[in-house]
């Protein structure tokens, strides 16, 4: 025991202890600056090439030229780009990312998904065309036919087959429209009275008149029983009074907003 005590405070033993200790930092060097960095490549990275809307088979050289792998990771739709072009990329473009690093992709899809067409038979050409947008479709050709409602859509067609509302067509199709000419231009009609009426028989109405419809506002805060019923119009059907043809009425109707009414304009009276 006395011969043990005297090693552990020798000098040998010190010694020992220093070259434990740098065989120890030796070996510390040589794992973390030596080993690691060339298993796990630190201090390598690549800037990720930018791809957007390039076609596919160019995008992938591309990345594999760079040292990446590439991915398709999923498909949208966007009418003004090619089929399998680029949309979208991640990493992003310029990002510095490891060697051997896993680029997803975006493509563009060959065929465009199918969308039912809204109604517009009976519209504005404005609202006809803001309704279409909300569905993701466009006005095509817009010809005339002499009619009493002005500017208002008659029917709709698309390569030369005539609509109606439901009926599907590619996202992204332009809506050939027949809208009635000026030939009622300076004319008037009578008012009809609404009070009472569905949307839908208000609006059936108002196109018998040749007049279309304007604002659609909504007040949840009306009697049950009345929901879903015309409770005033503006202009209102007094008598003597008229509207030119091809102009519109507003219409205020007891319920909350639904959700076939895109492309008009609409709003809700909300609770005090």
């Amino acid at each position: 025991m006395k011969n043990m005590l005297k090693y552990f405070i020798s000098k040998e033993f010190f010694i020992t202890l220093l070259g434990l200790g740098l065989l120890g930092l030796l070996a510390y060097l040589l794992i973390f600056f030596i080993f690691l960095p060339s298993y796990t490549r630190h201090g390598e990275a690549l800037l990720v090439p930018d791809v957007y809307e390039l076609p596919w088979e160019e995008a992938q050289n591309i990345l594999k030229q760079k040292g990446l792998r590439v991915e398709v990771r999923d498909s949208a739709y966007y009418d003004d780009l090619e089929p399998l072009t680029v949309v979208s990329q991640y990493p992003v473009a310029l990002s510095r990312v490891k060697p051997n690093r896993k680029v997803y992709l975006t493509l563009n899809k060959r065929v465009p998904p199918m969308v039912k067409v809204p109604d517009i038979e009976g519209f504005t050409l404005y609202q006809a065309k803001s309704r279409l947008e909300s569905w993701k479709l466009g006005i095509g050709t817009v010809s005339t036919r002499p009619d009493l409602a002005d500017n208002v859509v008659l029917e709709y067609s698309y390569k030369g087959r005539r609509l109606s509302p439901g009926q599907e067509v590619p996202q992204g199709a332009q809506i050939n429209v027949v809208i009635g000419s000026n030939y009622g231009s300076g004319r008037s009609t009578e008012i009809p009275n609404l009070i009472g009426l569905t949307y839908e028989e208000a609006v059936n109405t108002l196109r018998q008149y040749h007049l279309g419809v304007g604002s659609v506002i909504y007040n949840p805060n009306g009697p049950p029983e009345e929901e879903g019923k015309v409770y005033n119009q503006n202009p209102r059907a007094l008598p003597g009074d008229s509207l030119q043809v091809g102009q519109s009425v507003n219409l205020f109707i007891y319920g909350k907003e639904p959700e076939q009414l895109e492309g008009v304009e609409i709003e809700v009276i909300k609770n005090n």
